[in-house]
């Protein structure tokens, strides 16, 4: 077994990471509000078993939530819209990191995901040369396969939890 994937030492970047019309950065204190609305949305809640109660995460959420290595908010016009991940994944036997995302529905549908996803897998390579990422998803989330597709995702497997059948995809370097 090799090493885990030493997020850490690289996190966060030098700078925020900017694409054609987003921000990726760490979060900060004026993000709450928006983690409190990503947590808690039905729409969002369908595809990670379930929407969390907004009093419960109001009460919960630290006063800067998200700030963790590999973890960036997604911001476009001054404002959260999401959050993508490239988690280390310590018990894997190859370099591997998990890339996950959410976004708020009112984002959904325009590309800021694969175009915040692709910018997060590119700071990914040069900062951790060779590392593999994978991603799960609903089997059921049509966007998600698409995006998974088009991110060069390939299946690994798939399996049942949370009451579904999920999708495991593998992303070589």
């Amino acid at each position: 077994m090799t090493a885990p994937v030493p997020v850490p030492d690289v996190w966060p970047p030098a700078a925020p990471i900017a694409t054609e019309r987003l921000l990726l950065r760490p979060a900060e204190a004026r993000d709450r509000a928006a983690f409190v609305a990503l947590y808690s949305s039905p729409e969002v809640g369908t595809y990670i078993g379930g929407a969390r109660p907004r009093d419960e995460l109001e009460r919960a959420m630290p006063e800067v939530p998200g700030r963790r290595p590999g973890a960036f908010v997604v911001e476009r016009d001054g404002a959260m819209i999401g959050l993508v991940t490239t988690l280390d994944r310590p018990d894997a036997e190859q370099r591997e990191a998990e890339l996950g995302y959410l976004f708020l529905p009112e984002a959904w549908g325009q590309g800021y995901a694969f175009e915040a996803c692709a910018a997060a897998l590119g700071w990914l390579a040069e900062a951790l040369p060779g590392t593999s990422a994978l991603l799960r998803t609903r089997a059921d989330n049509a966007p998600s396969m698409r995006l998974a597709a088009k991110l060069g995702f390939t299946e690994v497997e798939r399996y049942e939890a949370y009451g579904a059948e999920q999708w495991l995809g593998l992303r070589t370097p």
